[in-house]
């Protein structure tokens, strides 16, 4: 009988010396032990990943014995697929996905060891906020409108855990305008874990800290360091406290950790992410190698030259340099406008012509620093008829807090507007939906407010009272010192029910500014009203079509390109954010910000700023460019002045 020998598929298929640069294939083979490596933007470190995976594999590593972590569990299936493309085997048994997903998988293993049972449910955000109200109205808390709403105490909660950090620290840190309400906000916070132990639930803060608690058995961390013998990291900057010391627990047997991201793009510190897992894993895992990808496969020579001078003056990084391997092109502009209405225009103008020029608009995106500063932007692009989608989030007048504005407006022009008249009067202290209702139906009945004033408990006389006044009030006012009276009143609200209030409070000035150029408050609705329509079935038809261009905040579109990028609103006071300048750390995350924008584009940059600006307090003032502009070298950028 003839035999057959099967070839062992893993053996030598993947020629790492063609498939990868020099500072990429000396990861792949040489990252064994404690390795951190560097990778600019575009530099193609998921190629990295995705190889030193292979090559493990190749090395006979079981895949049961890597332990892969991710950003996203889209992006570790996406390497997963891509590996077994390489290697030809079936890799289900390897441990990949977010920490979430990990933790999730190790707590249903070991769930009695923390007095759970396996089959534990997990809340997402909205069930777990609601939780919190519960332990509020329990707590009979709620009964007074100056206690932080429950969104509040559901971020203060997961700042504490992932930074791991006592609530006081928090409160101290993030929420300062709080800090008499501590006592109050533990309460919660601890009848909230008592509701979720009986219930036998755990909110997605629980999965990493009980986690956390497994592996401070000793028992249990041998179990789980000794399998995995490698571990891989994907986004390494991004990681919080709280995941460290997964980490170092799990790495504490093999000892072999790779981790992969890049220092100059931490920028999100305020969902409790530190650069410092990062700056200081020389000194946290032992014998640290460093490695560095400096090539760049996204951007031309001119925007990495100016990247790269942009993060330079950073203190704390590693330093290191962007290489292009794309041909020269276009130098970067900085556009000064004569105001915030000529950059929508000049952006508006710009996006067709480049269109027409054969860029597709899902190729173009609009970037800024805070939501407010996009509005005329997006008033610009509906006349002008371009389809957009915001990412990552609502379209301007889609925002609770621009809608409840508005309410008030709308229940002036229209009395019969129900839906306008409750959403207003449900801001004021006291008054509930089930109030709100009783208080329209006497209305309907042709009540007047005095009498109705009279005949009200005293908690909701006194919300009701100040309802009215502020109603009538406005009927007197134009529509922008309208909007500023409802922002003098909606200011405490704010603080007490958002976790990012002053953003917020930003987009409600924008809004009176705009309100500044129609006479009447009846004009004024009239014309947003044309916009509002872009809501449901528009957006809907939009977002079908691939062919949208997109705006975004700078946080949002980290990890993405195009082929053009605008970057609105580089003007001093609003980039960097005011209240970095005198904060070293904070201000060098706003440079990594900017950073990130400039290093979002393949070919084309336009960085605009407007001349004058408009700020309640000063009202217009002349507007600088942004401090960083003088950061940079005049010979690496076009300076443009737009005339109209």
């Amino acid at each position: 009988m003839k035999t057959y020998k099967l070839k062992d598929s893993l053996r030598g298929k993947i020629n790492y010396e063609k498939e990868l640069n020099p500072q990429q294939l000396k990861v792949v083979k040489e990252a064994d032990g404690s390795c951190l490596v560097l990778a600019g933007a575009g530099s193609g470190k998921t190629r990295v990943l995705i190889y030193r995976l292979a090559y493990l594999l190749e090395k006979d590593i079981n895949p049961q014995n890597i332990f892969l972590v991710t950003f996203t569990n889209k992006a570790s299936q996406e390497m997963i697929h891509r590996a077994e493309a390489l290697v030809r085997i079936n890799l289900s048994s390897l441990w990949a996905g977010t920490f979430h997903h990990i933790g999730n998988i190790i707590l249903r293993r070991e769930a009695d060891v923390l007095d759970y049972t396996s089959n534990f449910t997990i809340i997402d955000k909205e069930d777990a906020k609601d939780l919190i109200q519960d332990c509020i109205e329990e707590l009979k808390l709620s009964q007074e409108n100056l206690f932080p709403k429950k969104d509040i105490i559901s971020s203060i909660w997961s700042l504490a855990v992932n930074s791991l950090k006592e609530i006081e620290e928090v409160v101290i840190l993030f929420y300062s305008h709080l800090e008499e309400f501590t006592p109050l906000i533990k309460r919660v916070l601890n009848l909230y874990q008592k509701k979720k132990r009986k219930a036998n639930i755990m909110d997605f803060d629980d999965l990493l800290l009980n986690w956390l608690k497994l592996m401070e058995i000793e028992e249990i961390k041998k179990k789980y360091a000794q399998q995995f013998r490698y571990i891989l990291v994907d986004e390494y900057q991004d990681t919080n406290r709280l995941q460290f010391e997964i980490l170092k627990k799990i790495y504490s047997f093999h000892k072999n950790i790779l981790v992969v991201g890049d220092d100059a793009q931490s920028i999100y510190s305020f969902r409790a992410a530190t650069i410092y897992n990062l700056l200081d894993f020389p000194k946290e895992f032992e014998n640290a190698k460093i490695f560095k990808l400096e090539t760049n496969y996204r951007s031309s020579p001119q925007i990495l030259n100016l990247a790269n001078q942009i993060i330079k003056n950073n203190i704390n990084q590693f330093p290191k340099k962007l290489i292009a391997i794309k041909k020269d092109d276009e130098l970067p502009k900085i556009v000064e406008t004569s105001d915030i209405y000529a950059q929508a225009k000049f952006i508006g103008e710009k996006i067709l012509e480049l269109n027409e020029e054969g860029i597709p608009l899902e190729e173009m995106a609009v970037l800024f620093r805070s939501r407010f500063q996009a509005l005329e932007l997006e008033v610009e692009l509906i006349k002008r008829n371009i389809p957009y989608i915001v990412r990552g989030g609502l379209r301007f007048f889609e925002q609770a807090h621009i809608k409840d504005a508005l309410a008030y407006l709308k229940y002036i022009i229209n009395p019969k507007d129900e839906l306008s008249f409750k959403r207003a009067i449900c801001l004021h202290k006291g008054i509930g939906r089930g109030f709100a209702l009783k208080i329209w139906e006497r209305l309907n009945k042709k009540s007047e407010w005095k009498e109705i004033e009279k005949t009200l408990p005293r908690r909701q006389k006194e919300g009701f009272s100040e309802f009215m006044r502020i109603i009538e009030e406005i009927k007197k006012l134009n529509p922008q010192q309208a909007i500023r009276r409802i922002l003098n009143f909606y200011k405490n609200y704010c603080y007490l029910s958002f976790d990012n209030p002053e953003e917020r409070l930003l987009d409600l000035e924008e809004l009176a500014k705009m309100a500044s150029r129609y006479p009447t408050i009846k004009r004024f609705l009239a014309e947003i009203s044309s916009y509002e329509e872009f809501k449901g079935e528009s957006i809907l038809s939009y977002r079908e079509k691939e062919d949208t261009i997109i705006l975004s905040t700078i946080h949002q579109a980290k990890g993405l390109e195009w082929e053009v990028v605008f970057l609105i609103g580089f003007s001093e006071g609003e980039f960097p954010h005011p209240k970095a300048i005198n904060e070293r750390e904070q201000l060098e995350e706003e440079r990594r910000l900017f950073y990130v924008a400039v290093t979002r584009t393949k070919r084309y940059l336009f960085i605009t700023y407007p001349q004058r600006r408009f700020t309640f307090r000063n009202g217009v003032i002349i507007s600088r460019p942004s401090m960083f502009f003088y950061e940079l070298d005049k010979n690496l950028f076009e300076e443009w002045k737009i005339e109209e």
